[in-house]
C-alpha cells in the first residue's frame, strides 16, 4: 500500500512542479443516468439521474501528457417509490499518456491512470445509515484520435487491473451514522488489495470536437464500477458531457 501512495505522491508532485510544461485547463458538466444495485439494499436496482462537475489540468512535457481531474457528483434514484441518493467523489484522478503511433490523421496514445474513487449512498431502506465503496486503483489507458478538417474524434478506454478496495458490509438500524467518519475514516479502515477477484472499474468514452478553434466538445461516457466480495455492489453511469478547454 505504501508503494501505491508513493507512486500517487510522485505523480502529484510532478504535476505541481512541472518543468517546461505547457498547461491547459478544462471544465466539464456531466449529466448522466444512474443505476445502483447493492446487496445491502436487498439487491434492488435504484435508477435515476446524476449531475457531476469535473475540473481538469493537463501538463504536456515533450510528448508526455499528465492530466489531473478531480470529480464531484450527486445522484438521485428510485425503486418502488423509495428514494436513494448518492455522492460521488474522486479527489485524486491522475492520467499519464505517451504516443505509441502517429500517422497521417490517426494517433494512438497509451499510459496509466491512478484514481481514488468514493461512492456514498443513502436509501429509505436504512434510515440514517450510509453505505460506501472506496477504490484506490491503477488502470491502463488507451486513447485513439482521428484529426479531421478542424474537427477531431477521440475514443478512450481504461480498465482497472489492481488496487485497494472496500465496501460497507452491514448496518446498525438503531444508530444515525451520517458523520464525518463515514466519509473519511471508515472507507479506508478495511481496504483490501486485489484485482478482478475483488472489483472492476471500466470507463469507455467517445468525444466529438466539432470545431477545434472554439475548444468545445461533446462526450459520451460509459462508466461501470463493481465490487464482488461480500455484499455485491455495482454502479453504472451513461454520461453526456459538455467540455470546454481553456
Amino acid at each position: 500500500m505504501k508503494q501505491l501512495f508513493f507512486t500517487a505522491g510522485a505523480l502529484f508532485l510532478l504535476m505541481i512542479y512541472p518543468l517546461n510544461a505547457q498547461v491547459k485547463h478544462s471544465h466539464e458538466v456531466v449529466l448522466g443516468s444512474l443505476q445502483l444495485k447493492d446487496k445491502n439494499n436487498l439487491g434492488m436496482v435504484f435508477s435515476g439521474a446524476q449531475l457531476e462537475y469535473r475540473y481538469g489540468a493537463q501538463w504536456k512535457i515533450n510528448t508526455h501528457e499528465i492530466t489531473y481531474q478531480p470529480q464531484l457528483g450527486f445522484g438521485l434514484a428510485w425503486n418502488r417509490g423509495m428514494i436513494g441518493g448518492q455522492i460521488h467523489i474522486a479527489p485524486v484522478n491522475i492520467t499519464w499518456t505517451m504516443p505509441f503511433y502517429e500517422h497521417n490523421r490517426h494517433s494512438i496514445r497509451g499510459g496509466a491512470n491512478f484514481i481514488t474513487d468514493y461512492n456514498y449512498q443513502l436509501t429509505q431502506l436504512h434510515d440514517g445509515t450510509m453505505f460506501y465503496t472506496a477504490e484506490l486503483g491503477i488502470s491502463p489507458v488507451i486513447q485513439y484520435g482521428y484529426q479531421g478538417d478542424n474537427k477531431r474524434n477521440n475514443v478512450g478506454l481504461q480498465n482497472s487491473i489492481f488496487g485497494f478496495s472496500s465496501h460497507r458490509q452491514g448496518y446498525d438500524p438503531y444508530e444515525f451514522l451520517f458523520t464525518w467518519k463515514e466519509f473519511v475514516i471508515y472507507p479506508h479502515r478495511d481496504l483490501k488489495f486485489g484485482s478482478f477477484n475483488r472489483y472492476n472499474h471500466t470507463t469507455v468514452s467517445f468525444e466529438f470536437i466539432p470545431n477545434i478553434a472554439k475548444k468545445h466538445s461533446i462526450v459520451y461516457e460509459f462508466d461501470y464500477l463493481g465490487f464482488y466480495r461480500g455484499n455485491r455492489f455495482y454502479r453504472i453511469n451513461h454520461n453526456l458531457i459538455w467540455r470546454i478547454a481553456l
